[in-house]
């Protein structure tokens, strides 16, 4: 009798569990060290770096080594302006340069657009999208959080993101952050 009531609580339990998303259990944790945390606190820092040292501080976004590459190499800090024009990307260098302002997601979600409206309006927050993961051919939710700064006459949008990030689970450890998105 005990083995059966086990045997139906762990059923029910792993039902239950199943039924809840896995959106970033602590964002795959079993994936990888990134955290919606980590990603909010490396685009703060960076936002600091930039207002103090403009473009001269993009080097230190670009090495490896250093601290804007985290969460076992899956966070790093981008860089694009409000006109759309990607100014530092390091993990896709080929995007230097290029204008990304229309660049949509699988649902047809203009979601570089949706960055920079964001960071007029309200300064940082979060914008959630569809995006394959690199390697990947199918579209996961993704999460970036941007914040915009402004120095001499330039504005940049910085930025940092991470995969399997819902807006429920943004809103829920930051409630007090904006968070657009256009979900399925």
């Amino acid at each position: 009798m005990k083995g059966k009531v086990f045997l139906a609580v762990l059923a029910v339990g792993l039902a239950v569990l199943g039924a809840v998303p896995v959106f970033a259990q602590e964002a795959a944790s079993s994936d990888s060290a990134l955290t919606v945390e980590m990603v909010k606190e490396k685009v703060e820092a960076a936002a600091k770096l930039v207002q103090a040292d403009g473009e001269s501080a993009f080097p230190k976004f670009k090495d490896k080594s250093g601290e804007f590459w985290f969460g076992d190499g899956k966070g790093y800090i981008w860089i694009h302006n409000l006109e759309g024009n990607m100014l530092m990307h390091p993990a896709q260098s080929d995007l230097q340069g290029t204008d990304v302002l229309t660049l949509k997601d699988s649902s047809g979600f203009a979601f570089i657009a949706a960055m920079n409206d964001l960071v007029k309006k309200y300064g940082s927050g979060w914008v959630v999208y569809f995006w394959a993961k690199p390697g990947k051919k199918i579209t996961d939710y993704k999460a970036s959080y941007v914040k915009l700064v402004r120095r001499g006459n330039n504005n940049y949008v910085i930025g940092c993101g991470m995969y399997n990030v819902n807006k429920e689970f943004v809103q829920a450890k930051f409630p007090s952050d904006i968070v657009v998105s256009n979900e399925r």
